[in-house]
């Protein structure tokens, strides 16, 4: 009976490992702990600096859809719910508005779903979901108006080079599907990617430019990130986050967690609703879902919640020190969801009221403290830097 026992013990501890040896070795786990939390902010943040978006008639906006920044230019570009770009410094100081280029002029644009800094045009990319993207400079004079015929809508972007761009679809069109495209040639290559079990997100970015190299992290619960590789138009898992016992499993799910290719409108209305019972499934489920994924050369970044209202944890992952540090719930302080990362630096963005509520003071200056104190309610949202060591 020991030897039995002994031989069940090592076949389930081999059955748990399995899974990970059934990924590549050039694949990066990184092991997120959703139990221990740390005791002291200061374990793993430096410091908290404030960047209050400076107020006038001509710069308050409302209803952040996304926000973007470029360390090069060090510039801010915020796009609102009613599809208004406005672009700051890094400091904070107001630069311009696209107010006056939404329109039906031949230099203005017409329903934009995404923006996106363009390197190699140096301006802003606005993209329209049939497949026009428009490009700003910082002060909104067109750059360039360029067009393509998608198969179907587009609602993200990101360019590789001054001509081919990469683009993702909404899910109902396509099972897992992004699009190569030359501007130019008018050349369309598909590539798929893989392990979507559901939609529920707060991310409203997914590709990433970083040093040389471009990503793609799948919106909706999907616990990959991809490599671009431009040159042969694929994508290559190259992380993974590993929940360990909080993983969500697919087994016993309802409905169905991406779409499928089809002609028929019945069908994608069918695939729509499966879709939405496994999104209202989860959301209603006990299970930790990452709802914001990024990350750099150095630091992994997730947010994860039980549903997608109230405070959620914040999961940080040192890349060369192995090291990961959870903040959880508001234990030991309440962190406010980040949109980015700089260098060891995580952005957020937030409304003037609540600063003081998603901040430590113990890892702010005087100078800063005096910022938050100074805010009034009416002012514009202000950016969060929260330090990491």
């Amino acid at each position: 009976m020991k030897k039995i026992s002994i031989i069940i013990l090592l076949f389930v501890a081999y059955a748990c490992t399995d899974s990970h040896k059934k990924l590549s070795e050039e694949i990066e786990i990184i092991p997120v702990d959703v139990h221990e939390t740390i005791r002291d902010a200061s374990s793993f943040l430096e410091k908290i600096e404030l960047v209050p978006l400076e107020t006038n008639d001509s710069s308050l906006f409302y209803r952040t859809n996304k926000v973007i920044y470029d360390k090069d230019t060090d510039m801010f570009a915020i796009y609102t719910s009613d599809q208004i770009v406005y672009t700051f410094t890094g400091k904070g100081r107001y630069i311009d508005n696209s107010k006056r280029m939404k329109g039906q002029g031949p230099k203005d644009y017409i329903m934009v779903l995404d923006i996106s800094f363009n390197p190699y045009l140096k301006g802003i990319d606005l993209l329209n979901p049939y497949g026009t993207i428009y490009t700003y400079s910082p002060t909104f004079e067109l750059i360039s108006r360029r067009q393509f015929k998608p198969e179907f809508p587009v609602d993200y972007s990101m360019a590789l080079d001054s001509n081919n761009y990469i683009f993702n679809h909404p899910f109902v069109w396509t099972d897992q599907e992004l699009s190569f495209v030359n501007l130019d040639t008018k050349q369309v290559v598909n590539a798929n990617y893989e392990g979507t079990i559901s939609g529920n997100n707060m991310s409203h970015h997914c590709f990433y430019h970083i040093d040389d190299n471009f990503y793609y992290v799948p919106f909706g619960l999907n616990y990959y990130f991809y490599r671009i590789d431009k040159e042969n138009k694929k994508l290559e898992p190259m992380m993974y986050l590993d929940l360990g016992d909080a993983e969500v499993k697919l087994e016993g799910l309802p409905g169905c967690g991406h779409g499928k290719r089809t002609d028929s409108d019945e069908e994608r209305r069918r695939v729509t609703q499966d879709a939405t019972e496994r999104y209202q499934f989860l959301k209603k489920s006990e299970s930790i879902l990452p709802l914001i994924k990024f990350f750099n050369n150095d630091y992994v970044y997730v947010y994860l919640a039980k549903t997608d209202r109230g405070y959620g944890s914040h999961f940080i992952y040192n890349r060369k020190q192995r090291e990961g540090y959870l903040c959880k719930e508001g234990e030991p302080f309440i962190m406010y969801p980040c949109f980015g990362i700089v260098d060891n630096v995580l952005l957020s963005i937030c409304q003037p009221d609540l600063v003081s509520k998603v901040v430590e003071r113990n890892l702010m200056s005087s100078e800063e403290i005096h910022k938050m104190e100074a805010l009034k309610e009416d002012d514009n949202p202000v950016i969060l830097k929260y330090y990491l060591k």
